[in-house]
C-alpha cells in the first residue's frame, strides 16, 4: 500500500565549486526552507550558514538525478530484469554483459555515483566542522550521512572497484559496504539525538542492506528488526514540463521508440513463453505485469514485452491483466521507493536463511509473498527454498535498483544467477561475462596517483 512520502524534497543540485541546477518545490512534510538557488557558488561560499538549506537540498537532488537512470536503468543492464531495445551499439553491448572501461557508460556510472558520494560526504564533513551549531544532534547531518551510506552501497553494487577522492588506493567493491556501515551507524546515532525516526529508519534499512552484502547475518537481523511496519522512503520525480527531474522509466516505455522489455526470466508464464503473444492468462502476479504481447522499439530488433509499474513505484495499482484489470503505465512523475519495511524484511529473511536458523519462518515468508503474487503455496527446503526466496525478492523489488547488487552478492556466495547462454535478441549471440562496471579511463587519466591498465 502506498503511504505518505517520507522525504525531504530538494530544490537544487550543487556541485561544490561548480554550478547549481534547479530541482524545484517542497512537500508540506518537508523540513527544508524554500530557497532561491543562485546559478553558481564558489568553493569558499559553501561554508556560509545561509546556504545550509541548499547544501541539504543538493544531496537530495544528486540522489534523484542518479537513481532512476544509473541505478535502475544502467543497473539492470547486466541482469535478468530487462532487455534493452536501444539502437546504440554501446548500450546493446551492456545488455549482452559487455562493458569497456574506455566507453561512456562506465564513466557515467562512476561519475554519477561519486557525485552523490562526494556531495554527501563533503556536506556531512562541513556540518560537523562547525557549519551546523549542533551537528551531532541535527537531522540534516543525519540526512547527509544516510545518503552518503547509500552512495557507498551503490558503488559496491555497481562498480568492480573504485578510488575515493582521487586517491591512490583502488578499493574492491566489497570495501564500499564497510564505508556504508560507518556512515549509516553515525546517521542512526545523530537521527536518534535529533528525534528524527524517519531518517533513523532510512539509515537502519541501509545498514541492514550493507551488512547483508558483507555476510554479517546476525547484524542484518538485529538492525532490521528495529525498522517498523509501514516505513517507506520515496524519491520524488516531477511531471513533464516541470524543472525537476522526470522518472527515466517513462522515457523507456513511451512512444514508438520505447526501449525496455521484461527479460524472459520474469516473463508471465516463464521463459518458455518468450516470443508468444496473448499472454493475458499468465499475467496473474501484480508485481510483474507487462504487455501480453511483444513488439520492437528503438532498435526495431529486440522483442520487448513492455513493463508496467511494480510495487516500488508510486502509481502502482495492484491490478492484473489476467483478471481484466489495467496495470499502471509508467509516468514521468512516478516516485520510487529506495527503502521500506518490505525490503528490510527480505534482507532479514535472506540473512536468517543463510544462517540456517529458521527454515519454517523462511518458508512462511516465501508463501506470504507468493500469496501477494497470486501464486499457490509451496513446501520447499534447502536449495529449492533459497531459490524461491530469491525469486520472490526479485518480484517484490522488480526494476527498482536492487537486482545488480543481489546477483553480485549471490555470485560471491557461489551461485551465478546472471543471464547466460543465448541472448533473447537472437542476432546478438550469447551473453558475455560482465558483472560490474569497471573504473573508467577518465579516472585513470585524471588521477595522477594510479596507473592506467596496460600503461
Amino acid at each position: 500500500m502506498i503511504g505518505i512520502k517520507k522525504i525531504r524534497r530538494g530544490v537544487g543540485v550543487l556541485a561544490l565549486g561548480a554550478g547549481l541546477a534547479f530541482l524545484g518545490g517542497c512537500d508540506a512534510v518537508d523540513k527544508l526552507l524554500v530557497v532561491s538557488n543562485p546559478s553558481q557558488l564558489q568553493e569558499s561560499s559553501v561554508n556560509d550558514a545561509a546556504l545550509i538549506p541548499i547544501l541539504v537540498n543538493s544531496i537530495e537532488g544528486a540522489m534523484v538525478d542518479l537513481y532512476d537512470y544509473n541505478i535502475v536503468w544502467l543497473g539492470s543492464m547486466f541482469t535478468d530484469e530487462q532487455m534493452t531495445g536501444v539502437n546504440w551499439e554501446q548500450t546493446a553491448r551492456l545488455n549482452e554483459r559487455i562493458v569497456k572501461f574506455d566507453e561512456g557508460d562506465a564513466d557515467a556510472q562512476f561519475s554519477q555515483i561519486h557525485d552523490l558520494r562526494a556531495m554527501a560526504d563533503s556536506v556531512a564533513g562541513r556540518f560537523k566542522g562547525g557549519l551546523l551549531e549542533n551537528a551531532s544532534s541535527d537531522w540534516r547531518t543525519a540526512f547527509a550521512q544516510a545518503y552518503a551510506g547509500y552512495a557507498y552501497i551503490f558503488l559496491g553494487d555497481m562498480m568492480c572497484e573504485t578510488t575515493i577522492n582521487v586517491g591512490e588506493t583502488i578499493y574492491p567493491s566489497e570495501q564500499m559496504y564497510q564505508f556504508a556501515v560507518e556512515r549509516f551507524t553515525d546517521a542512526i546515532s545523530i537521527a536518534g539525538a535529533a528525534g528524527d525516526a524517519d531518517i533513523q529508519n532510512l539509515a537502519r534499512a541501509g545498514l541492514a542492506r550493507a551488512h547483508l552484502n558483507m555476510g554479517n547475518y546476525a547484524d542484518v537481523v538485529s538492525v532490521g528488526a528495529q525498522v517498523p511496519p509501514g516505513f517507506e522512503w520515496w524519491l520524488q520525480y516531477a511531471p513533464i514540463g516541470d524543472e525537476a527531474p522526470q522518472n527515466n522509466m517513462y522515457s523507456n516505455v513511451s512512444g514508438q521508440n520505447h526501449r525496455i522489455g521484461v527479460h524472459p526470466h520474469f516473463l508471465a508464464g516463464g521463459p518458455d513463453k518468450f516470443l508468444e503473444n496473448d499472454l493475458e492468462p499468465f499475467l496473474t502476479d501484480p508485481r510483474v505485469q507487462h504487455y501480453p504481447y511483444w513488439r520492437t522499439g528503438h532498435n526495431a530488433l529486440s522483442p520487448l514485452y513492455t513493463p508496467y509499474q511494480g510495487i516500488r513505484y508510486s502509481g502502482y495499482n495492484g491490478q492484473t491483466i489476467a483478471t481484466g484489470g489495467q496495470p499502471a503505465e509508467f509516468l514521468a512523475d512516478d516516485d520510487i521507493l529506495i527503502a521500506d519495511y518490505l525490503s528490510v524484511r527480505h534482507d532479514m529473511w535472506e540473512a536468517i536463511n543463510a544462517q540456517g536458523s529458521d527454515a519454517a519462518g523462511v518458508l512462511a515468508f516465501v508463501n506470504e509473498r507468493r500469496a501477494f503474487g497470486n501464486q499457490d503455496p509451496v513446501d520447499l527446503s534447502g536449495t529449492a527454498l533459497t531459490m524461491e526466496l530469491r525469486d520472490q525478492r526479485g518480484r517484490d523489488l522488480f526494476l527498482a535498483g536492487f537486482r545488480m547488487g543481489d546477483l553480485r552478492r549471490w555470485l560471491r556466495g557461489g551461485t551465478d544467477m546472471f543471464p547466460s547462454g543465448p541472448h533473447p535478441t537472437e542476432e546478438w549471440g550469447v551473453y558475455e561475462n560482465a558483472t560490474c562496471y569497471p573504473m573508467p579511463v577518465e579516472e585513470y587519466e585524471g588521477n595522477p596517483n594510479i596507473a592506467k591498465p596496460g600503461g
